[in-house]
């Protein structure tokens, strides 16, 4: 079976990026009879960090037009049976409305895969992206989402083709978590770690101003790329407290580099105002940290917040207050920390292994492959 697999793939790596190196990690060493043909869409002549509209849109237009050409081409050549594609909403729904013409056109089955958790509030505003999002769901043959919240809202809304697929762990991480499992390792007391890119909208403002008012928080690694002015203005603020030498950055780092320091932190935070998936948050999972977050995209739903066994606490966004409440109770409790540092090893290797998330994509792919 061909699959032709169109989404972004690292470098940069981010959730959608992760998602794609891992599934072809894994076929790989268990191809299954999979063909998997992978069309790269990751944005080009766009630094990571970029909030220029403009920058966005010129970016956004010539990574449809590649997109468009690249697939039709493929389709032309290798003739796959099932084209699978990965979307993130906002505009790039017009590059996905391009796409699945193409494969109606030619009678390829498709699966939309939506890495994103905006979808309960883009249907209550019933904007122009709640329209086009669909469209392209009911261009689609089936549709994959990565949150409850997402497939709630979907299947009251009509849908019957809906799957709600977690994203997976790398094979890498779930090796090391195995390990976790059994040898559990020793935290340094009082730190705290970030992972991810340095920007407004991730709540690294609230984050280091909740820290200047908690005197627990001995360390704060701030993980992940930066820009100079935001680096500046997280110093302005830590110097608040201790001349901020509690602060840290690390610029953007390897990913073993990142996993070592998830080994060592007892807590994980990130206060992010939007998000789908955050692999962040599963991989601190499986290497033992305690999480606290914010209640977007599908964080709920990884850390367990309505089961009776959670491993982390949920903040409202933007809320400095309740950050600084949730980071000062959970570093004062060493056994909940344990608790939950249990828990979420457990969790990601009950439920986000890529042996259990590869199953219900090959299931989708088979099923429509008739």
């Amino acid at each position: 079976m061909k699959v032709l697999f169109i989404a972004p793939a690292p470098p940069p790596v981010g959730g959608i990026e992760s998602v794609t190196k891992n599934l072809l990690d894994y076929l790989k060493l268990n191809p299954n009879g999979v063909d998997l043909i992978l069309l790269n869409t990751t944005h080009r002549f766009r630094p990571v960090t970029s909030k220029s509209i403009l920058i966005r849109l010129l970016s956004g237009l010539y990574n449809s037009l590649r997109t468009y050409i690249s697939t039709l081409k493929i389709i032309k050549k290798d003739k796959p049976d099932i084209l699978h594609l990965a979307s993130s909403a906002s505009l790039a729904l017009l590059k996905d409305i391009l796409i699945l013409f193409l494969s109606n056109k030619y009678k390829i089955p498709t699966v939309l895969h939506l890495h994103f958790g905006r979808i309960p509030s883009l249907k209550e505003k019933n904007n122009w992206e709640w329209k086009l999002l669909k469209r392209v769901i009911k261009m689609s043959h089936s549709t994959i989402v990565i949150d409850n919240k997402s497939y709630d809202s979907l299947m009251k809304e009509g849908y019957n083709t809906i799957a709600n697929i977690p994203n997976p762990l790398s094979l890498e991480v779930e090796s090391q978590a195995q390990n976790l499992n059994y040898y559990p390792v020793s935290r340094k007391e009082g730190q705290l770690i970030y992972v991810g890119h340095l920007i407004y909208d991730k709540g690294v403002y609230e984050l280091v101003t909740a820290c200047t008012q908690v005197d627990a928080v001995e360390q704060l690694i701030l993980i992940g790329p930066y820009e100079n002015k935001v680096k500046e203005e997280l110093i302005q603020i830590a110097n608040l407290r201790s001349n901020g030498n509690w602060l840290v950055f690390t610029g953007e780092i390897e990913i073993t580099e990142v996993l070592s320091y998830m080994k060592n932190a007892p807590i994980l935070v990130l206060p992010s105002y939007t998000e789908g998936f955050p692999m962040v948050i599963l991989e601190g999972m499986a290497m033992g940290c305690s999480i606290i977050a914010t209640d977007v995209g599908a964080i709920s739903d990884m850390i367990g917040i309505n089961s009776n066994v959670p491993n982390g606490h949920i903040v409202p966004i933007k809320n400095v207050e309740k950050l600084k409440d949730a980071i000062g109770n959970m570093l004062q409790d060493k056994n909940l920390i344990e608790t939950y540092s249990r828990r979420g090893v457990q969790r990601v290797l009950e439920n986000y292994t890529m042996k259990s998330v590869y199953s219900q994509y090959y299931s989708i792919w088979k099923d429509l492959n008739v």
